[in-house]
């Protein structure tokens, strides 16, 4: 059964890297203020504008709504609680409807609004990771999947991809802004 196990995973993970070979290799990005963000979504408004911010201010943002953009998903980032006392977390939940696979992010919006562009760009990861494995058509395969790559205490899930996607959100969104003084105070203002 390990063998099994195993193989699995070494398949998920080639995959997902001949997902992101091929989309980066045949379809160019588009400018930022030309992508279409119908695969990655919000019903609030806030987090919509966030969205787009981040792919007009981070590469990795960009080519993560990219590569969603060539699958099969339709991601859902909207306002909610996640368990283990985190600001984001991908929903464990897929439904599949009319030839989609519909996961849901939940970031809780309050905070920095570039820690909030790193969150999303985390979680996007995490749906690609997903994403990016034709078999997991339902939450309990989705379950499945994470626990046998990266289970931690109490089932929280985390894998080196997405941390390290997150770090690089949210460093290439930092260096989009720049400080300046108005009145001896700090301002942050994008450029």
């Amino acid at each position: 059964m390990g063998v099994i196990i195993a193989n699995r995973r070494l398949l998920s993970l080639g995959l997902e890297a001949a997902l992101i070979v091929s989309v980066l290799a045949h379809a160019p990005l588009v400018a930022a203020e030309d992508a279409p963000f119908f695969r990655v979504r919000s019903s609030d408004q806030a987090i919509s504008e966030f969205i787009g911010l981040a792919a007009t201010r981070s590469l990795t943002f960009r080519n993560l709504v990219a590569l969603i953009q060539m699958s099969d998903g339709i991601v859902y980032v909207e306002p909610g609680t996640c368990r283990h006392g985190v600001r984001s977390c991908l929903s464990m939940t897929l439904v599949q409807t009319g030839g989609f696979r519909m996961l849901r992010i939940l970031v809780n919006p309050t905070g920095s609004p570039w820690g909030l562009m790193e969150s999303i760009g985390h979680e996007l990861r995490h749906a690609l990771e997903v994403l990016a494995n034709p078999a997991l058509t339902n939450s309990h395969e989705v379950f499945l999947f994470y626990r046998g790559i990266s289970s931690t205490a109490r089932d929280a899930f985390e894998t080196p991809a997405a941390l390290h996607t997150g770090d690089a959100v949210g460093e290439e969104v930092a260096r989009s802004r720049r400080v300046i003084k108005r009145d001896g105070h700090a301002v942050h203002r994008w450029q």
